[in-house]
C-alpha cells in the first residue's frame, strides 16, 4: 500500500505531465517550426551543392528582409484581432512616391515622403475600420484595390526611374559583415519586440485582441490602439517598399504582389493566433525564415514559383487549422 508521500509524488509528476503536454499542445507550431526550418536547411543542403554557402545565405537573407519588415507589421494588426490584405499594393505605392519625391528632391526626402505614405495608409485602414465599423477584410481588400489604381495612375503603369546611383547600391551593401537590408529588417524587428513586450502600448495591443470588451472597461482607447496598429502596419510596409525598391533601382508600380499571402503566412506560421491577443514577433520571424528558405531552396530545384505559392498556402491552411483547434481546445476547457 502507498505511503501519502508515495501518493503525493505520483500525483504531482502526473500533473506536471498533464500541463506539459497542454503547453506542447497549445505551442505546437512554435516549438515545430524551427524543428522544420532546420529539417529545410538539411534537406535542401543535400539536394543542391550551392544552398550551404554564404553567398546563398546573404541572398536568403536580403530576399526576406523586405517580407521580414512587412510580417511584423502585419503581427500588430492580427494581434488586434484584424488583418491588412493593402500591404502588397501598399509597397507598390510606396515605391511610386519614394521614387518620384527622391528624383526630384534627393535621397532622404524620398524615404520620409515614403514612410510618410505608408503611415498614411494604415490611419486610413484604421479610421475606416473603426469609425464606420466595417470589418477589416473588406476595408483592407478594398484598400488594396485604391492603392493599387493609384500606383498605377501616378506611374503611368510604367517603372519610375533616374533613382540616385546612390540608393541603389544600398541594398547590396555590407555594415558589419551584414547586408544592410538584413541590418535594416533586425533593427524592425527588435524595435517591434520591445514595443510589443515592454510598453504599454504592446499591452494594450495584445488586450484588444485577447478581449476587447474587457480592454473597453479596463479604460483602453480601443479605437485609438487599432489605428495605431494599422498605422505601424503602414509605416512597417513603407520600409519593405524601401528595401525592394532598392534592389530594383526603379519604383515599381507593381511590387509586392505576394506580401499579402506571405506575410499573413509568416505571421500564422510563427504561432500568432487569428483571434488576436497572442503572439511573439520572433517566432514571426521563424515564419519569415521558413518561407525564404524554402522558396530559395525550391528556386535551385527549379521549381516554379506557382508551384511554391500552392506550397505556402498548403502551409497556411495547415497553421490556421492547428490555431482554431487550439481555439476550440481552450473553448471546451
Amino acid at each position: 500500500m502507498q505511503s501519502y508521500g508515495e501518493r503525493l509524488h505520483v500525483f504531482d509528476r502526473e500533473e506536471w505531465k498533464a500541463g506539459f503536454g497542454r503547453i506542447v499542445r497549445e505551442r505546437a507550431m512554435e516549438i515545430a517550426l524551427p524543428v522544420v526550418t532546420l529539417g529545410l536547411v538539411i534537406v535542401f543542403s543535400l539536394l543542391s551543392d550551392v544552398f550551404l554557402t554564404g553567398s546563398n545565405f546573404r541572398n536568403i537573407g536580403i530576399a526576406a528582409a523586405a517580407l521580414a519588415a512587412v510580417a511584423f507589421g502585419q503581427t500588430f494588426v492580427i494581434l488586434t484581432a484584424g488583418l491588412d490584405l493593402s500591404v502588397g499594393s501598399t509597397v507598390a505605392l510606396v515605391s511610386v512616391v519614394l521614387a518620384f519625391v527622391m528624383r526630384e528632391f534627393g535621397l532622404v526626402p524620398g524615404i520620409v515622403a515614403g514612410l510618410l505614405c505608408g503611415a498614411v495608409v494604415g490611419i486610413v485602414n484604421g479610421l475606416i475600420i473603426t469609425r464606420f465599423r466595417i470589418s477589416a477584410f473588406i476595408t483592407t481588400l478594398a484598400m488594396l484595390s485604391v492603392t493599387a489604381g493609384l500606383a498605377l495612375n501616378l506611374a503611368g503603369g510604367v517603372p519610375i526611374l533616374g533613382l540616385p546611383p546612390a540608393f541603389g547600391r544600398v541594398a547590396y551593401q555590407y555594415w558589419l559583415g551584414l547586408p544592410i537590408p538584413v541590418l535594416v529588417a533586425g533593427v524592425t524587428l527588435v524595435i517591434a519586440e520591445l514595443t510589443l513586450r515592454y510598453t504599454r502600448l504592446g499591452r494594450h495591443i495584445c488586450a484588444v485582441g485577447g478581449n476587447e470588451e474587457a480592454a473597453r472597461l479596463s479604460g483602453i482607447h480601443v479605437e485609438r490602439v487599432r489605428v495605431i496598429a494599422y498605422a505601424i502596419c503602414g509605416v512597417t510596409a513603407a520600409i519593405g517598399a524601401i528595401i525592394l525598391t532598392a534592389r530594383v533601382s526603379s519604383g515599381q508600380p507593381t511590387l509586392g504582389a505576394t506580401l499579402p499571402l506571405e506575410s499573413i503566412a509568416a505571421v500564422v506560421l510563427g504561432g500568432v493566433s487569428l483571434a488576436g491577443g497572442r503572439g511573439s514577433i520572433v517566432n514571426v520571424a521563424f515564419g519569415v525564415a521558413f518561407i525564404s528558405i524554402l522558396a530559395n531552396g525550391l528556386n535551385l530545384l527549379n521549381i516554379s514559383s506557382y508551384t511554391q505559392m500552392m506550397i505556402i498556402g498548403l502551409s497556411l491552411i495547415a497553421a490556421v487549422a492547428l490555431d482554431q483547434a487550439n481555439i476550440r481546445r481552450k473553448q471546451g476547457h
